[in-house]
């Protein structure tokens, strides 16, 4: 993926994040809508922009498990940095495409 392509996906996980804020999106979830969006993507692809997403303090992972059903899953979650840089808050971030709001 080039670099502009993955500051572009980047900035695509934050909103969907930021849409479903306060509540997370699965990585599934953002996969899935990824790929209806014309990215080329791979589960590992997602996970590691999430984790870069993750260490520069724009998101927080969850492990959300129920035993009963079997069912692990990573929740991502904006955090309130992540809201800021959105919302242009902050300064720009230059590893993240992220669209003014107007």
């Amino acid at each position: 993926m080039i670099i502009s392509q993955s500051k572009e996906l980047r900035g695509f996980v934050l909103n969907m994040c930021k849409v479903n804020y306060p509540h997370g999106c699965s990585e599934q979830l953002i996969q899935t809508t990824a790929e209806q969006n014309q990215f080329d993507v791979s589960t590992g692809l997602i996970a590691g922009h999430i984790e870069y997403l993750e260490e520069k303090g724009y998101v927080r992972v969850d492990e959300i498990k129920n035993n009963r059903l079997k069912i692990v899953r990573k929740m991502v979650y904006i955090t309130a940095k992540g809201i800021d840089l959105l919302e242009g808050n902050i300064p720009e971030d230059p590893g993240v495409l992220t669209i003014p709001e107007e």
